[in-house]
């Protein structure tokens, strides 16, 4: 995704010779004058941090415990083999959202997870009706997906939930 402008939504074939100033990047874009080029910066720019900040994210330890193509949602674990550090990543294509906890979904450990990543805030940043779980979740001992716990999750439409203990 990072290529060519992507990670601020550049629609065109650019470059950055003076010569052709029709195909010069458009950085007013960013600077505010297209919102959704701002917001998707921001949001590339907060999800390669996270990846950063999360060792799991970028470690050998994966495990897909949720396909569901009716509903379009897919969830998998990462860790760091040997260290724990668990985050579950939950990813909705659907064109709707999951409200008030109705989705669940295996949890490799019960208790208290953060929802740490939240793509829905993105969408006019600061999307003033974002749904989400309200910054976390609780994750109760009864096994679903092959995992040890679950939890009742609201999953907002075409979105990127992360979660980390």
């Amino acid at each position: 995704m990072l290529f060519m402008g992507q990670e601020f939504l550049e629609d065109k074939y650019w470059t950055d010779w003076q010569g052709r100033p029709e195909l010069l990047l458009w950085w007013a874009g960013l600077a505010g004058a297209d919102r959704d080029m701002a917001d998707h910066h921001r949001f590339s720019r907060e999800l390669l941090w996270l990846r950063r900040s999360e060792p799991a994210l970028s470690a050998d330890g994966l495990n897909v415990f949720h396909v569901h193509e009716e509903n379009r949602i897919f969830a998998f674990q990462r860790w760091v083999p040997g260290e724990g550090r668990d985050v579950v990543v939950v990813v909705s294509l659907n064109e709707n959202t999951f409200y008030g906890g109705s989705y669940w979904l295996g949890f490799p450990h019960a208790g208290g997870w953060r929802e740490i990543f939240n793509s829905d805030v993105y969408d006019h940043f600061v999307n003033p009706n974002v749904q989400g779980n309200g910054g976390g979740v609780v994750a109760f001992p009864e096994h679903l997906h092959g995992m040890p716990a679950s939890a009742g999750l609201t999953i907002p439409a075409n979105s990127i939930l992360i979660f980390a203990r």
